[in-house]
């Protein structure tokens, strides 16, 4: 999920790290990973999110706002929007992403 990590280089930093995305209504984030442990907080909407290797829309938990939530290292997790959302996530880096099906992965999309 992480096309902001490369636009910030946050990928190559060591140490505590936060990042707050702004996630556009109606988009799909399909499954992928992280090197590190992450902490996240729902700030404003409603954000669904699962764990698994695919994107599965039953497994979704609904998050609404204020709701906290991990990605624990190299767990695969997915998740979707269906109005605007706003999510503030914590990590220690250097961190990284990797789709679990590297074709789906919007990083490879021109």
């Amino acid at each position: 999920m992480c096309l902001l990590c490369a636009k910030t280089h946050i990928t190559a930093l060591t140490g505590l790290y936060t990042i707050r995305l702004k996630i556009a209504s109606n988009l799909r984030i399909q499954a992928h990973l992280h090197q590190d442990l992450r902490s996240a907080v729902v700030v404003s909407g409603t954000w669904y999110f699962g764990y698994g290797h695919t994107f599965d829309e039953k497994v979704l938990k609904e998050l609404p706002a204020g709701s906290f939530y991990t990605e624990p290292a190299n767990v695969d997790h997915f998740a979707m929007t269906k109005g605007e959302v706003i999510v503030q996530i914590t990590g220690y880096g250097p961190t990284s992403t990797k789709y679990f099906d590297p074709e789906l992965d919007p990083a490879r999309k021109k």
